[in-house]
């Protein structure tokens, strides 16, 4: 063969390895398929539980739910194509039963969860939920005065809260910077993919889930969150056991000097929290009265009391004494105060900037009794068994870290 024919030959075979990669390398790279926001549990009750998931694409859906573990006897539910974002109520579920569930949708099946129903009305049986909150993310506040210099200090919240295995959770508000920032909210979903998969979400709003506005309907939120029953999304009340959690909404109200329309004396939230909690104080089957709220009534640090809730709330939780704890955020520490009979615990260190300001919580910076402050990432721990209740607030490293210690374990 003649040497000019051997070069030709060299050269085409050469073209044809190179092309191909050229090829590729120019190409789009396929869409993605699969779950954008993994499935993860809500509005959890004696016999259901709402489950939440978004796709890439328009899919139908498959949901497998079982009481073994091994998914055998699985009862299947098949879900139309009706969106990308699905919010399903699981129903016909028996009381206090451990179920294991998976989702196949738009080529993807979601790693398995498992929940426990909700524990029959008035059943004295013991069970665990978590209270956290302050979630939100702000690099530009960190950057200023925050404790934690990093952004990475949600997960190990949800990380080390998961290790625990409580029933459910209650976030007491500002589950995202802005509420109608859409990239926000699928972040959240994607920190707390792991802990929402096993122990359903009861949320509360923050004032960061409004922009400008003081009432529900001003926020992206609602799509993503599952209603519970009560007048309004933003408050409503459910009953688990020998409980009563009453969610309140304080609206995008910030500063203590705010006057809170939304929950003031005579208002229609307040109106029907007066009505619940009378309701709650003469059922034999309630023990125990727990508010969620997000703005705190007393606070022993940077906001400090605020009068309007103030008034509003000892107004309604001196009805009875069946109410033991209000659970609040909004400041980025953990506090325990006292007030009539009441704890007032704030749980507000789930990744939000933690404040490292000049002046520190103290007795003389509130009206109520001071009990504990730590400016620290923190999450609560609820143990109820029939008449007691034992709260476990845990201090967790962060940077990245998710180990915790004990901040203060009490009685209510």
């Amino acid at each position: 063969m003649k040497s000019g024919s051997v070069k030709m030959i060299l050269a085409v075979l050469a073209a044809a390895l190179i092309l191909p990669s050229l090829a590729l390398a120019g190409s789009n790279p396929p869409p993605p398929t699969g779950f954008k926001i993994k499935p993860n549990l809500q509005a959890v009750t004696q016999t259901s539980v709402g489950v939440m998931w978004e796709t890439y694409n328009l899919a139908t859906a498959t949901v497998k739910i079982s009481v073994n573990s091994n998914m055998t006897g699985a009862v299947t539910q098949s879900i139309a194509a009706s969106g990308k974002r699905q919010r399903i109520t699981l129903g016909g579920l028996a009381p206090n039963t451990v179920y294991y569930y998976q989702v196949v949708s738009d080529g993807e099946t979601s790693p398995k969860g498992s929940f426990v129903t909700a524990l029959p009305k008035g059943s004295r049986l013991p069970f665990r939920f978590g209270v956290y909150g302050d979630s939100r993310q702000a690099t530009w506040y960190e950057d200023i005065v925050a404790k934690y210099g990093d952004n990475d200090d949600h997960l190990p919240v949800c990380i080390s809260m998961n290790s625990y295995a409580p029933d459910f959770l209650i976030h007491v508000g500002d589950l995202v910077q802005d509420g109608n920032n859409t990239d926000q909210i699928y972040n959240f979903f994607s920190v707390e993919k792991e802990l929402l998969a096993s122990n359903p979400l009861i949320a509360t709003y923050g004032n960061h889930e409004f922009s400008g506005g003081a009432d529900t309907g001003n926020t992206k939120m609602d799509e993503f969150l599952i209603p519970l029953s009560g007048p309004n999304f933003a408050y409503y009340s459910i009953v688990y056991g020998n409980i009563k959690l009453i969610v309140l909404n304080t609206g995008a109200g910030v500063w203590n000097t705010d006057n809170y329309d939304v929950i003031k004396t005579g208002s229609t939230q307040w109106n029907w929290l007066k009505g619940e909690i009378t309701a709650g104080a003469n059922d034999p089957d309630i023990d125990h009265i727990f508010l969620s709220m997000h703005v705190p009534p007393y606070s022993c640090a940077n906001f400090g009391d605020n009068p309007t809730l103030i008034t509003a709330i000892t107004q309604v939780v001196e009805i009875t004494s069946k109410v033991k704890a209000v659970f609040m955020g909004h400041e980025h520490d953990y506090q325990r105060l006292q007030h009539d009979g009441v704890d007032y615990i704030l749980s507000g260190g789930a990744g939000s900037p933690v404040l490292d300001l000049p002046w520190k919580g103290g007795a003389d910076d509130t009206s109520a009794v001071f009990i504990k402050y730590d400016d620290c990432l923190n999450y609560v721990l609820v143990d109820v068994a029939g008449s007691t209740v034992h709260c476990e607030a845990r201090k967790v490293q962060g940077n990245g870290n998710s180990s915790s210690s004990i901040l203060e374990s009490y009685n209510l």
